[in-house]
């Protein structure tokens, strides 16, 4: 379907659209920031240890080393709460906030990329 519509001129003109399509042009930039987020690593490998005493004590059947997993992954989701708090400035978060909420770009009335008027 998007095929015909988009290659054929006769359908493209009943729905009321120009004989050739225009190539897509991106005219907005990203606000999202992308650095890495310095927590992960130790993250992700203190998952896998916890995993690897989750696999242990099922296979031993040990009451206690499962008790222990348990207290460890508590910890664990602690230190994930507290890294996601303390690994970006506040002034940095700030001021990457206020760039998010104005776009350049974007002039009051028009749709967005998705389709949302910022009108409504």
């Amino acid at each position: 379907a998007m095929v015909v519509v988009t290659y054929i001129p006769v359908v493209r003109r009943v729905l009321r659209q120009e004989p050739q399509p225009s190539p897509f042009v991106c005219t907005k930039t990203g606000v999202v920031d992308m650095t890495p987020w310095r927590p992960m690593y130790p993250i992700v490998g203190a998952i896998l240890v916890l995993l690897t005493i989750l696999v242990i004590s099922l296979q031993l059947a040990s009451f206690w080393l499962f008790v222990t997993f348990w207290c460890l992954w508590f910890v664990a989701l602690v230190c994930l709460m507290w890294g996601a708090t303390t690994s970006t400035p506040m002034a940095d978060a700030k001021s990457g906030a206020e760039e998010a909420t104005v776009s350049p770009n974007f002039q009051r009335g028009e749709s967005s990329a998705d389709g949302v008027s910022d009108a409504e």
